[in-house]
This record gives structure tokens, C-alpha cells and sequence, in this order.
């Protein structure tokens, strides 16, 4: 998925909180996350896909689809 895909599909929609990425991850409070990972993506300037934040948010999008 690119990041506009991802903006898209998780910016502007509401979770339920909390949200368990993974069984030593669970989300609190999940418009912080996406906010954060969506800053640390726009500052990433190597390839996306090796981008910690990128691969929380891909994450984030299969676990609450």
C-alpha cells in the first residue's frame, strides 16, 4: 500500500480502543499513533518500506480492517 492509500483508509475513521497490533503492542490511543507514524513517514527520506513507522501503520490497517 502506498502512504496516500493508507491516509485514505485510516485518516478520519474512528476505533475502538485498544487496539492489539501485537501481543507486547496494544494501542490506547490510536488518533495519537496514526498521528505520530503518519509524521515519522513524511519524514522518512530512504525507501518506504524499510520505514519502522510505515510498517506499524500497514500493521494497524490489517489489524483493524
Amino acid at each position: 500500500m502506498t502512504i496516500d492509500e493508507l491516509k485514505q483508509a485510516l485518516q478520519g475513521k474512528q476505533f475502538t480502543a485498544p487496539v492489539k497490533l501485537e501481543p507486547h503492542a496494544i494501542l490506547q490511543d490510536v488518533e495519537q499513533f496514526l498521528r505520530i507514524q503518519f509524521i515519522e513517514v513524511d519524514l522518512w527520506k530512504k525507501d518506504i518500506t524499510k520505514c519502522p513507522a510505515y510498517l506499524r501503520l500497514v500493521k494497524f490497517y490489517e489489524v483493524t480492517r
